[in-house]
């Protein structure tokens, strides 16, 4: 049987009419998708996932102008959709000349990222209807299929009104079903659906991966599916493909791709994942009558001041329905906030309230001191708090990068030599630095969205709103955000995030509300809110996966809480590795097993032209391995959990860091103690590669299999149950080991120190 989708060699790159010719979006693509199966596409945002979906509905390269006879310079390749040739190079005399052809009506379906982009000001049963028409079938079969897509996306009540309202009158939620809804009535032999579930509530998502499965089973559809959410795809896709740079690097099942170490140079796993497995269960070592006892530690941070009050605040849509009734709210100064909810809650028509990006409402709001119910009162308003929209299309102008950024100087007190410093550090944070002058309409919407925050954090508000922070974004992306967002909330500024992603929630703020129909039926902390089984549902909401699995073991007695988020569990471990093994390793030890580490580099690699040592771990080894290969070049690197004002952060965190090279060339030695879980090695070596194109060698004393990466010179391996303890970390171990009663720890310091 012909395989559905079938790309050979294809590349492409967009013609730019400028005479500077961009690089290649996609990269020698070799694809065959059978007909079908559920096959995911994910990859770091930016690595030509959308690109290949517009390749595959035939609107790459046919409905794009390349220059005449610069074919071959942006199309390459072949691309075959269910058995007709639709892209294809051919001999005509001595010219070689590019094929297309179009796709038959109907036969594909694209359900882009942006369901708003996709509407026009037409009713709903319009809108359902505009693909339908083409088909040339009669009104009762069209009915028929509009009502069954409908009941499919879980909708069927909006049949008996969709004459009479818009899709801009539904939630964005309820406008991404619709357009779901809208390409399942055409039944097409394939489906691409782009990010599907990425604007709807944790109840919507599973209804839409329901309405997957079940299309999957009745209707033998082909579906292509491009998702960030490893969940997601383990649950739906046959097989999944990772993309990097335009190139497809890995076709596997999903649970491979989520375990394959290869596979995760190009996509960042959760760090949980590479814990406890794909598929969320804990190992046969994890041994629970080693945690009892465990305690979660939460720092809360006290009180500020009210910063804002909203009092009995009411708004009704045009046609007349309520969306916010009798609300109040207050925000203290520089909390860490979530308000969530089912789509159509109200969550974004109380934050555009209160940031001024929205009228006709009425009731009282008060922002440090400052009544806005007066409009005499709401130009004072201006700059105080930043809005960044759900939808970036709708904040982000036309132009370049550059543009959108410095149209904050029209916003801001700051002298135009100070705004640049800061516009340049705003762009590293939210790494566009180097798309500084691309148009804003060549960035993927994951860099839009990023674009949209730093136009307004730039502005430097007292309070920050955030809708739906992680939409387009991969776990890397969304957790650079977030980690960007507790930074500028430690620094005093109070931060509000709006989301369905109720990991955020668990892992970045303390509190959270939750609103229904308009008001608030929940305030509190995170961890009862995913305790009360009955709110979830009512609100239309799921805990996270790692809540969940801790619910398990605290029902099971195991546990004391449930743990929130993947630092609490990374404590969980510790905490149960360390009643095992313990080993010691002092400065003699260390300095024998240098001298054995230099004799292997030397004989494998080479003299080094520097040594680069990772503080402070790797500092001891560092200088002894200066002494034994006679290198003088020798710089420290920081690499910690914290940033350099001691923020703790999720992922590893590089502080700045310089270091000069010599003319003669020749290789760096990265060094540090111990290859643990090797996430910080790897993180060292990435920051390295981006400063120089020197090969990096990385060598360490010991090596736990359980480290992401191996490196390249090491004295020995050790078990993964085992604690290697440094005669320079004698204090804080002993410190460490009283305040969780080890016993068998003291014992061992005493032993050995």
């Amino acid at each position: 049987m012909k395989s559905a989708v079938e790309i050979s060699n294809f590349s492409w790159r967009f013609p730019t009419f400028t005479g500077i010719k961009k690089e290649y979006t996609l990269r020698n693509v070799n694809l065959k998708i059978k007909r079908g199966e559920v096959f995911g596409i994910t990859g770091s945002t930016g690595s030509g996932k959308t690109t290949l979906c517009y390749v595959i509905d035939g609107l790459i390269p046919q409905k794009l102008h390349v220059p005449e006879g610069q074919e071959e310079e942006h199309v390459g390749g072949t691309v075959e959709i269910l058995g007709e040739k639709i892209v294809k190079f051919a001999r005509s005399g001595q010219k070689i000349i590019l094929r297309t052809k179009g796709i038959k009506e109907g036969s594909v379906g694209f359900v882009k990222q942006d369901p708003e982009s996709y509407f026009s000001h037409r009713s709903v049963m319009e809108e359902l209807s505009h693909n339908l028409n083409k088909l040339h079938i009669s009104r009762a079969d069209k009915d028929h299929r509009i009502k069954e897509a409908l009941e499919l996306v879980k909708m069927k009540g909006i049949f008996k009104v969709a004459s009479k309202v818009t899709p801009f009158e539904l939630s964005t939620g309820e406008q991404q079903r619709l357009m779901i809804a809208s390409f399942i009535a055409m039944k097409p032999d394939i489906l691409i659906l782009d990010e599907p579930t990425s604007d709807l509530d944790p109840l919507g998502r599973g209804e839409v991966i329901d309405a997957i499965l079940a299309m999957k089973k009745e209707s033998g559809m082909t579906i292509i599916l491009v998702e960030q959410d490893p969940e997601t795809l383990i649950k739906l896709a046959d097989r999944v493909a990772v993309m990097n740079k335009g190139e497809v690097v890995a076709i596997d099942n999903p649970s491979n791709v989520y375990s394959r170490a290869d596979i995760k140079r190009f996509i960042d796993v959760p760090e949980l994942m590479e814990l406890i497995g794909p598929t969320g269960e804990i190992g046969e070592k994890f041994a629970p009558e080693r945690v009892k006892g465990f305690k979660v530690s939460r720092k809360e941070k006290e009180k500020g001041k009210v910063q804002l009050e909203a009092k009995d605040v009411e708004y009704y849509y045009e046609d007349g329905t309520k969306a916010l009734d009798q609300l109040n709210l207050r925000v203290h100064e520089g909390e860490f906030l979530s308000l969530v909810g089912g789509n159509g809650s109200g969550k974004s028509t109380i934050s555009k309230i209160v940031s001024a990006n929205l009228s006709g409402w009425s009731g009282k709001i008060v922002f440090d001191g400052i009544d806005v119910s007066k409009r005499s009162k709401r130009d004072k308003m201006e700059g105080f708090i930043g809005y960044v929209f759900q939808n970036p299309d709708q904040q982000v102008l036309q132009g370049t990068v550059r543009d959108e950024i410095y149209s904050g100087l029209n916003r801001s007190d700051f002298d135009r030599e100070s705004f640049e410093i800061l516009a340049d550090e705003v762009l590293k944070k939210v790494n566009l630095k180097d798309k500084i002058n691309e148009n804003i309409n060549a960035l993927s919407r994951g860099e839009k969205r990023r674009l949209a925050l730093a136009s307004v954090i730039v502005t430097k508000p007292k309070m920050l709103i955030v809708d739906e922070p992680a939409t387009g974004q991969d776990y890397k992306g969304s957790t650079e955000i977030m980690d960007l967002l507790a930074e500028i909330n430690n620094a005093g500024v109070t931060v509000m995030i709006i989301t369905h992603d109720m990991r955020l929630v668990a892992e970045y703020t303390r509190r959270a509300i939750v609103m229904k129909e308009g008001g608030i039926i929940f305030d509190g902390t995170p961890e009862e809110l995913f305790q009360n089984d009955g709110l979830m549902a009512e609100s239309s909401l799921a805990p996270p996966q790692l809540v969940r699995i801790s619910r398990k073991l605290k029902d099971s007695g195991v546990l004391q809480d449930i743990l929130l988020n993947a630092k609490e569990w990374l404590e969980l471990f510790r905490f149960e590795s360390e009643k095992k093994n313990f080993e010691a390793l002092k400065f003699v030890d260390l300095k024998r097993y240098a001298r054995e580490l230099a004799a292997d580099v030397l004989n494998r690699f080479g003299r080094p032209e520097s040594i680069v040592y990772i503080e402070r771990g790797g500092m001891v080894i560092g200088r002894l391995l200066s002494d034994f290969l006679s290198v003088r070049r020798v710089y420290p690197l920081r690499a910690s959990y914290y940033t350099d004002d001691g923020i703790p952060m999720t992922h590893v965190h590089i502080s700045d860091f310089e270091f000069s090279l010599s003319a003669n060339g020749g290789y760096i030695l990265l060094v540090d103690d111990i290859a643990d879980t090797g996430k910080t090695l790897k993180a060292a070596k990435e920051e390295l590669e981006k400063k120089t194109p020197r090969k990096i060698i990385t060598a360490t004393v010991a090596y736990k299999p359980q480290s992401i990466m191996k490196p390249d010179a090491y004295v020995y391996n050790v078990d993964n149950n085992t604690w290697i303890v440094f005669d320079y970390e004698e204090i804080e171990t002993v410190s460490r080991f009283m305040r969780k009663d080890n016993k068998d720890g003291l014992k061992f310091m005493k032993d050995n120190f």
